[in-house]
């Protein structure tokens, strides 16, 4: 069995050393196997990066893709396409160039992925930052929410009082920050038409993590949870930022019902669902200072919907628009 690791990138020089390190080096990963590594990215100082770590650590199978997709505000979606173009291993991990792994995570995404007989698997989101400012403490909570419900929807048998409150529909989105699928379930899902030819991924999609779950859980594959498979994610670090930030990721869920690919049965997120994690902000504070932080999320996430419903359903922005580098991420 071969696996291909696959790293997109944009502007990450700085960051995607560490990426590669432990992603790639299978002393630290846990996959011994073999497979190939894959960095796409259309900055040179990225690319420098890259093939300056692969030397180091003596990677034999590396490929370079110089993704061009940012010159046309195209973003990851094209990078994606073109590495699962290229990809040539039985199974596809993907992650990011800003973000590092625990160790042994590589192993316990595959492990999942084999062991559960899955198709798509996703790795478990953490904060890299201390809880000691509030936009940090968010962070750590709303990726702990996030693994609160993959283990209710994802995992087989989930237990506790919490599965009484929050409903369980048996779907829920990966994590774009990592994850893994089967390279022969991609062969069978729908192909569309891009500038660069034929592609999995539309290229104006502003969730593509979303998009990949929704149309393998529609096509028949079976959606599963790693937790042990930690990756480390800089989430933003002040308002303004997440809010962008925020209005991308949670806002490319509207735009999945004009792709298609949501059903009623199947919708995940919205100000409804919000409402059922009504309790979690508070149950998740320690003392008084983060019960206060995490107070001040209420009115954050309603004034976020509120701004989603005004730029997507009444100024109906594009992805071009819409799309930012957050650089309090980075």
């Amino acid at each position: 069995m071969k696996v291909s690791l696959i790293i997109t990138a944009y502007k990450e020089a700085d960051t995607i050393k560490k990426t590669i390190e432990t992603l790639a080096d299978p002393n630290y990963s846990g996959y011994t196997g073999d497979f190939e590594l894959i960095v796409a990215a259309p900055d040179k100082e990225t690319k420098d990066s890259a093939y300056e770590v692969v030397k180091r650590l003596n990677i034999k199978n590396f490929t370079y893709i110089q993704d061009p997709g940012r010159k046309f505000g195209k973003g990851k979606p094209t990078a994606l396409n073109l590495c699962i173009e290229k990809a040539s291993g039985d199974i596809l991990v993907f992650t990011d160039g800003d973000v590092f792994l625990e160790k042994d995570a590589v192993k316990n995404l595959i492990t999942t992925l084999i062991t559960e007989n899955a198709t798509l698997v996703s790795g478990r989101p953490k904060s890299m930052e201390p809880k000691n400012k509030r936009m940090s403490y968010l962070g750590h909570l709303l990726a702990d929410a996030a693994h609160h419900k993959r283990t209710i929807e994802l995992t087989p048998n989930p237990q506790g009082k919490s599965t009484k409150i929050v409903s369980k529909i048996n779907f829920f989105p990966v994590s774009g920050y990592l994850w893994a699928i089967r390279k022969d379930f991609l062969d069978i899902l729908p192909k569309h038409k891009v500038d660069f030819g034929i592609g999995i991924f539309p290229e104006n999609t502003l969730v593509d993590d979303a998009y990949i779950s929704y149309v393998v859980h529609n096509n028949g594959g079976k959606i599963r949870y790693s937790p042990n498979a930690i990756v480390y994610v800089k989430y933003a670090n002040n308002l303004k930022d997440y809010m962008a930030q925020k209005k991308r990721s949670t806002g490319g869920y509207v735009q999945l019902w004009e792709f298609g690919v949501v059903k009623p049965e199947t919708k995940a997120r919205s100000f409804k669902k919000e409402l059922e994690y009504f309790w979690f902000p508070i149950k998740y504070a320690r003392n008084f200072k983060e019960l206060l932080w995490s107070l001040s999320l209420y009115p954050i996430r309603l004034w976020l919907w509120l701004m989603i419903y005004w730029e997507r359903r009444v100024l109906k922005k594009d992805f071009i628009k819409t799309w930012t580098r957050i650089e309090s991420t980075k």
